[in-house]
């Protein structure tokens, strides 16, 4: 399979799961009851893997404009993994961490965006070029929040670190 074949092949997938988890957020969409432990962790990893995967993309952008391309895509859909796990309700015990996970969420996709927006600045075009990869305190903390989950068990993995290839 060429390089084309390929990247159709990623990109259908991807649709695939970005219409899914749409469903399933429409489906459990306005429901107040506290979600059991087992179908938190489902929506939680759910999403996590939602944004790991967008960031995932980052790092493999052939030219500075697919990759601010790449930024605005990951920052919509980041912000889509804030807005679906900020319509769960968590079991009790996880209120606090799960409000610190969906503006951390939030937070990631403004630096996000806020990044590849500055990147389009006159005269602030080169600072992507020559980053082994890009760094962000909200993403340090969505992996501080994962790392709470776990010790609660809440088997969730943290966000990968994406180096530029």
């Amino acid at each position: 399979m060429g390089k084309r074949g390929t990247w159709l092949t990623i990109t259908g997938v991807a649709i695939v799961a970005v219409v899914a988890v749409g469903v399933v957020g429409f489906v459990s969409a306005g429901d107040d009851n506290p979600s059991s432990s087992e179908e938190y962790r489902a929506v939680v990893v759910r999403n996590r893997d939602r944004v790991d995967f967008v960031l995932g993309r980052l790092s493999t952008a052939q030219s500075l404009e697919e990759l601010l391309t790449r930024m605005d895509e990951a920052a919509k859909t980041i912000d889509a993994a804030a807005g679906d796990l900020d319509e769960v309700t968590p079991p009790e015990a996880l209120e606090d961490e799960h409000g610190r996970l969906v503006r951390q969420l939030e937070a990631l996709s403004a630096d996000v965006q806020g990044t590849a927006d500055q990147a389009r600045e006159p005269g602030f075009q080169d600072i992507l070029l020559g980053a082994d990869g890009l760094s962000f305190d909200s993403w340090d903390e969505i992996n501080v929040v994962f790392k709470e989950l776990r010790e609660q068990g809440v088997e969730v993995q943290p966000l990968s670190r994406h180096a530029a290839t």
